[in-house]
């Protein structure tokens, strides 16, 4: 069974429908009248978070998302119609990252936020808008702007106070069903639950959510078991529960510090290229043993921890439980010693938060969800979003960029008849990108020697001509145009 808490989405706007340039004559009138309206514009994409929804099974067996298209522009002086925005709905807690890049563009905390993921292409201009007292009879239009489109990753947050971690069949769910109203699936095999299950809790009038994580094996980082698709719902928690099934004898006390380590080898390649880059510490905090991430001296994750020993009906002998918390106890401070992890806590604090349950007999629970009730009281709220590590990606272009194109390229382009020979041999050509310049190159209709006698006006106007003049760019010199929108070519126009 696959669960569907990430999805990858192709989501476009399109071109926005070209003006038109028409005339229009009627009786008594001597000439002809520029009458071509303007083109309707493509519409966008929105997400919008809606608390209805809780899945993000909708996009499993659709994938590709595109607003419709406008109408051309008419004559008569009539405009042609705009499309609709297309909305997509999606969880309270989706987050939208850009498949390309990996960036994370967006987070919904709330019901009806919205995140415009394409914006539509504008409309062109037809023919009517250029008419004044000089130019009554203008001849050119402006096509549409280009659309976007983009490759989008939604990932679901499942958001919880409580997580439950543990090897599999060590009661997980057992523990759910007695501390809340419901009957969860469980059964005598590993891997009963195979995907994390979300529940809400109350207690002593405090309300909170505990997170039943699908059983995690020693290597799940790697992939191993279930993988790690998982191990990232276990860092949104605020306290970590680590549950050990005491009928497994001896066992139990080495599956704890293997699930620790595999958090903490999650944690380390999850934050940095470089695990070494990553400092764990475990210590006290507010008299709870506490989690600490830092990255390069920055904090970036802090956790309470609290170990569960279930399954006590199964041997119900004390001194067989103390015997087993004192090899507990020194399994867990050689582990952190072992691996590298900087650790200041009390055998004390220790055994406080090393406790017994058994979820078959409700044995130790109410007490054991008051300790916890305590720890999420002392344990502010984070922002879970800022536990994403979103990974440094050097920008092909800045804001408003202009380069010198090296004969090589040069040599490239006549090759593939984008220039000519000629102009390669004695004019400059530039790459230049700037979002402002190309929307102005992309409605251009070309061809057309008012439209481009406009067209250069308007750069005169605008700070890129004084730009240009600075960086010695003469009459005659090619400018290849860089698209900013998706999937576009670059365009070369000659200045």
């Amino acid at each position: 069974m696959r669960f569907y808490d990430e999805v990858t989405i192709n989501v476009q706007s399109g071109k926005g429908w070209d003006g038109t340039v028409t005339w229009r004559r009627e009786a008594g009138v001597a000439f002809w009248w520029p009458s071509g309206g303007n083109g309707g514009k493509w519409w966008s994409v929105i997400l919008q978070a809606l608390k209805d929804e809780n899945t993000l099974q909708t996009y499993r067996y659709r994938a590709t998302f595109k607003a419709n298209p406008g109408e051309a522009g008419k004559s008569r002086d009539q405009y042609g119609s705009n499309a609709e925005d297309l909305i997509l709905y999606v969880p309270v807690g989706t987050l939208i990252r850009d498949k390309l890049t990996d960036e994370i563009l967006y987070t919904f905390t709330k019901d009806g936020e919205q995140y415009t993921a394409v914006r539509g292409g504008e409309g062109g201009v037809g023919n009517i808008h250029f008419k004044d007292a000089v130019h009554q009879y203008p001849t050119f239009c402006l096509l549409g702007e280009p659309g976007h489109k983009k490759e989008l990753v939604l990932e679901l947050q499942l958001l919880a106070d409580v997580a439950l971690i543990g090897t599999p069949s060590v009661g997980k769910t057992s523990i759910i069903n007695s501390i809340s109203n419901t009957k969860a699936k469980v059964a005598d095999y590993p891997f009963t639950t195979l995907i994390p299950n979300l529940w809400s809790v109350t207690v002593q009038k405090t309300n909170f959510n505990v997170i039943d994580i699908p059983g995690l094996i020693k290597g799940a980082a790697e992939g191993r078991g279930l993988g790690n698709a998982f191990l990232r719902h276990v860092l949104k928690a605020r306290v970590f529960c680590l549950i050990g099934d005491i009928s497994r004898y001896d066992t139990w006390i080495h599956e704890i510090p293997e699930l620790l380590e595999e958090i903490c080898t999650y944690t380390r390649t999850k934050f940095s290229k470089d695990p070494n880059a990553v400092e764990i510490q475990i210590r006290e905090d507010k008299g709870m043993i506490t989690l600490f991430i830092y990255e390069e001296e920055k904090l970036v994750i802090e956790k309470r921890m609290i170990f569960l020993i279930n399954k006590y009906d199964l041997v119900n002998d004390p001194d067989i439980l103390k015997e087993y918390k004192a090899q507990f106890r020194k399994e867990i401070l050689e582990f952190f010693k072992k691996n590298k992890i900087w650790t200041k806590i009390t055998k004390k604090l220790l055994d406080e938060h090393t406790l017994t349950i058994s979820a078959a007999t409700h044995f130790g629970v109410d007490e054991r969800l008051k300790k916890i009730v305590e720890m999420l009281k002392k344990t502010d709220i984070q922002e879970v979003y800022h536990i994403e590590n979103i990974p440094h990606h050097e920008v092909k272009h800045s804001e408003n960029s202009i380069r010198n194109i090296s004969d090589h390229e040069k040599e490239v382009l006549v090759n593939e008849n984008y220039i000519s020979a000629t102009d390669a041999q004695y004019v400059s050509v530039r790459e230049i990108y700037n979002e402002e310049f190309a929307k102005l190159v992309w409605m251009l209709q070309r061809g057309n020697d008012e439209a481009e006698g406009r067209f250069w006006k308007q750069i005169s106007q605008k700070w890129l001509l004084e730009e240009f003049e600075n960086r010695g760019i003469q009459k005659g010199d090619i400018f290849k145009v860089l698209s900013p929108y998706s999937g576009q070519p670059p365009k070369y126009i000659q200045y």
